[in-house]
């Protein structure tokens, strides 16, 4: 398997594995509206296994995305727009770890929250709901700087480029502007297929 084999499986892998974990999970869980601290917080407290092991599969594939992410950064060396995408995966990355904070409290909130201590276990699911707002921004402001590179450096189709731009800009804004918002899946979507788009690109020019 050659490196870009690898780089672009993990970039496809990555963000499909993350959508289907969380929707999955938001389905099994009665998908609760994410604005209403008191329905996630009953959601998660009364489906503490669920919760657990389908954010912990969102948790892993986002590691794979990110891994994926470090492969383009080192596919396009030195070019025009080498250094916006190497400045936004490292975002990225950051931001990912400490999205897995989220990810970890909101488990944790569960956990807590099925031993019938709600007090507690909302005290811990708004501490991850403060963290998530964070690294969702900084995620969406990372894939702008790599969106940014990629348009530059003109190595992947420019409808690629633009999408991942547009997409996460939008998500930008919302997750600042109402990080509950159901309008927030939007910028999710639009990311991880363009995500998508360049795991193809990378294993199509690879054959």
């Amino acid at each position: 398997m050659t490196s870009r084999t690898m780089t672009g499986s993990v970039l496809v892998a990555g963000p499909i594995g993350i959508m289907v974990s969380w929707l999955g999970w938001s389905a099994l869980v009665g998908n609760p509206d994410s604005a209403d601290h008191a329905a996630m917080i009953a959601a998660v407290s009364q489906n503490p296994e669920t919760t657990k092991w389908l954010l912990g599969l969102a948790g892993l594939f986002s590691l794979f995305m990110a891994a994926g992410l470090g492969g383009l950064r080192n596919s396009m060396p030195g070019g025009k727009g080498s250094d916006y995408v190497s400045m936004g995966v490292l975002i990225v990355t950051m931001a990912i770890t400490a999205g897995l904070g989220e990810i970890a409290l909101t488990i944790a909130a569960g956990e807590v929250g099925a031993t019938g201590n709600t007090a507690v276990a909302t005290t811990i699911y708004l501490a991850g709901n403060g963290i998530g707002v964070i690294s969702t921004a900084a995620i969406f402001t990372g894939f702008i700087a790599i969106g940014l590179g990629i348009y530059i450096e003109k190595n992947f189709n420019q409808i690629i480029a633009g999408l991942l731009l547009i997409a996460s800009l939008s998500g930008l804004v919302m997750t600042l502007y109402d990080y509950g918002s159901q309008l927030l899946i939007i910028g999710y979507m639009g990311m991880s297929l363009s995500v998508v788009a360049l795991g193809v690109s990378m294993l199509r020019s690879s054959d």
